[in-house]
């Protein structure tokens, strides 16, 4: 195994910056071999020729590598403080301080799904002989319905929009039911202002085309003929200097509308994509159109809002006892 501080060729990691990777050499040249001094090369030179094989090889999208990169960056952290090797008994150490520090399952989960696929590259490329995850069994995750707003109350949003970009933001986020991040990187050419459908780029860098709402498009129009900023980049939404508009723009601008529109639950961007699920399915929308409008890989995922809509589940089962002849009385 190998222990933290240590690079190949190079000083302490804390005293230089990892070398600039050269893709197309990496992709040209043998695997590395195994040597007694190869297991022990240093983590964040390893670390970033990792993220580069993520980023270049399998096409993950930035915001899923900066993730990659936290979750591992945070374990080496600990590990150099540690002074003990990437082992499996340590790494269990590592998860149990974790949960010591209140962490969330969900977090724990992803934070050793991270760390696996580090360390399975490794052995892959022959840095490692053995994988230090392997036999820990993922934390019990807990079951969370999502938290989403009525019908009503995402009209009250709207309402209280006092801008055409705000108004415009909401309409997409609900309307369309994209992910801040899907919104934020969204160019003013993947709408379809004839078809009134837009092209957005999701998880794994997978694009999918989904349907927009009158309201929503006349949301969009306004906005662009109200706005005044100028535009150094293709950007549907940009800031007062014209750079694109960030994340966290997005949440403020969302709870800012929240509070105006009287609402008092928790919430975030992400609440007006539960809400557009629930609200698909309990109008009678089926499960696999809603699957492929949010771009859910696994219907699995999608199954979840079916909890959350008990009507769609009520239609669902007297539709099958009607098919079988049995429908129940009322």
């Amino acid at each position: 195994m190998y222990k933290p501080g240590e690079r190949r060729g190079v000083g302490n990691h804390a005293d230089s910056a990892p070398a600039p990777v050269n893709k197309a050499s990496k992709r040209n040249s043998p695997a590395p071999q195994m040597t007694p001094d190869r297991p022990r090369a240093g983590l964040y030179r390893t670390l970033e020729d990792y993220l580069d094989f993520l980023y270049a090889e399998r096409g993950l999208s930035t915001n899923t590598v900066k993730a990659y990169r936290s979750d591992i960056c945070a374990f080496i952290v600990w590990l150099t403080a540690d002074g003990g090797d990437a082992n499996r008994q340590t790494l269990a150490r590592y998860l149990k301080d974790l949960r010591c520090r209140k962490q969330k399952s969900s977090s724990i989960a992803r934070t050793l799904s991270s760390l696996r696929g580090w360390f399975s590259w490794q052995r892959s490329v022959r840095l490692l002989e053995e994988d230090p995850s392997e036999g820990l069994e993922n934390p019990q995750r807990e079951k969370r319905l999502p938290r989403v707003l009525s019908e009503a109350e995402v009209l009250s949003m709207i309402a209280s929009a006092g801008t055409a970009r705000d108004r415009a933001i909401v309409e997409l986020l609900y309307g369309a039911g994209l992910r801040v991040s899907e919104l934020t990187n969204l160019d003013v050419r993947d709408v379809n202002f004839t078809q009134g459908s837009l092209r957005c780029t999701g998880k794994g860098s997978k694009e999918r085309i989904v349907p927009v709402g009158s309201h929503a498009i006349s949301a969009i129009r306004l906005y662009l003929e109200e706005c005044s900023t100028p535009r150094h980049s293709s950007a549907m939404f940009s800031d007062r200097s014209g750079k694109r508009l960030s994340r966290l723009v997005v949440w403020q601008v969302v709870k800012r509308l929240a509070r105006k529109a009287g609402i008092t639950k928790s919430l975030s961007p992400h609440t007006l994509r539960h809400s557009f699920a629930t609200h698909l399915l309990e109008r009678g929308a089926d499960l696999r159109v809603v699957q492929e409008l949010l771009g859910h890989s696994n219907v699995v995922t999608t199954q979840l809002y079916t909890h959350v809509s008990r009507g769609h589940l009520r239609r669902v089962y007297e539709n099958a006892q009607s098919q079988l002849g049995n429908t129940p009385s009322t």
